[in-house]
């Protein structure tokens, strides 16, 4: 029996992910950290009565539906868990490609291809064959192409479904002795769907979206949680500001070549600021560090980060136009991911006053930016039972507070 046969419809939930300290020095082996967003992707998963699956992803324009005959749901793939998606058997990636139907960017293609691709390793596996068909619809409050981890939480929600319906864990898997097993599943099947979309994904981004809370990470190396670590208020600026991942890294990338003896250091630098974020919190877990001395020394870093950042050559006019605007009120910012543009982040502490939040906001909307006041560090995958009258489109209705307010506990 699956869970959706108990539970006819169920919520998913998965945050992005930020990058709070280290990016463009984790490409040279050294720390960077990460932390949940408050901005997430909600999925609707609802038990159908006849044989269609039904997936709805508004955010990249994309409605399909098949029949469970045309799925090779059974298909013969024993070793899928260990070989990369890349591996897949010719004929099954045919049968992928063929299902996928016509596709006009690379976002629709990898989104189907991800869903697809977990359906059927999971369902390739299970004790009983699926016999009913379901509706999943995916909603993402996350910018795309933004750097804060939006393929991720579609594919934190979408294995987190998948193993839901195949029973291979409760609805209320964080309230469990055995959240931990758990949670392993779902990070080891979204990882799977971020290869499907990304070839060679680092990890960290779905595992911020499993499992909430921030990591450190460094390449090669794998992450670990980060102790003492508290949910900070976070103000997320979308400048809108496209750029090109790829060329950033590779601008850097000269630099270090052409003066290394300016450019190591700086790397260095950044990989201290990491590892001060880290023990900061350390600290404050162990009462030898104040709230607001915690405050103190992330605001530090946050400025000498951005700088750095900013002598690397990633910052953007539209950045340096944001930390000046937060800058008048007393916030502290810097970029986020990649830069060149796209998204910026400043820490709010708990005294600021929500008037003065608000004009910062309006002063940044007038400027043409998108604006989101979040928060970093709160809960990763999580689910619960829909009980009213809520259907796919109640999802694609909803505003962000109402979804958020079903997984308040």
């Amino acid at each position: 029996m699956t869970a959706t046969e108990q539970n006819e419809r169920i919520l998913v939930s998965a945050p992005g992910k930020v990058i709070l300290f280290g990016e463009h020095s984790v490409v040279y082996q050294k720390t960077a950290v990460a932390a949940s967003l408050g901005l997430k992707s909600y999925l609707y998963l609802e038990n159908r009565k006849d044989d269609l699956i039904k997936l709805v992803l508004p955010d990249v324009g994309i409605e399909r539906n098949w029949k469970l005959s045309d799925i090779p749901l059974r298909f013969e793939y024993p070793d899928s868990d260990t070989r990369h998606p890349d591996d897949m058997p010719a004929e099954l990636k045919a049968r992928l490609v063929e299902l996928s139907g016509p596709t006009t960017k690379d976002s629709q293609i990898q989104a189907l291809m991800a869903f697809l691709y977990l359906l059927i390793i999971m369902e390739s596996k299970a004790q009983e064959p699926l016999t009913h068909g379901l509706t999943v619809c995916v909603r993402s409050f996350l910018p795309v192409s933004a750097g804060l981890g939006s393929s991720a939480s579609y594919s934190v929600a979408i294995a987190t479904a998948l193993l839901l319906l195949n029973n291979k864990i409760p609805v209320d898997f964080n309230s469990r002795p055995e959240r931990e097993t758990y949670l392993e599943k779902v990070n080891a099947y979204a990882f799977k769907a971020e290869e499907v979309i990304h070839g060679n994904p680092s990890g960290v981004d779905n595992a911020v979206a499993t499992y909430g809370g921030a990591k450190t990470f460094m390449r090669g190396q794998g992450f670990a949680t980060l102790e003492g670590f508290k949910s900070l208020r976070l103000l997320l600026t979308n400048t809108k500001v496209p750029r090109s991942t790829s060329a950033l890294v590779a601008g850097v990338g000269e630099k270090r070549k052409k003066y290394p003896e300016v450019v190591e250091p700086m790397l260095d630098s950044m990989h201290g600021i990491a590892i001060r974020c880290r023990d900061a919190f350390k600290k404050l877990q162990d009462n030898e560090l104040t709230t607001e001395a915690l405050m103190d020394e992330i605001e530090d870093l946050v400025t000498l980060n951005h700088c750095l950042l900013d002598g690397l050559g990633v910052s953007h006019p539209s950045l340096e136009k944001v930390r000046s605007i937060t800058a008048q009120s007393g916030l502290k910012t810097k970029l986020t991911g990649a830069g060149g543009g796209g998204c910026a982040v400043t820490f709010i502490r708990d005294d600021v006053p929500q008037e003065m939040i608000d004009q910062v906001m309006l002063n940044l909307q007038s400027e043409g930016f998108d604006c989101y006041q979040t928060s970093v560090g709160g809960t990763g995958a999580d689910a619960v039972i829909l009980s009213k009258d809520e259907t796919d489109e109640w999802l694609l209705e909803s505003n962000r507070d109402t979804l958020e307010q079903y997984f308040q506990n």
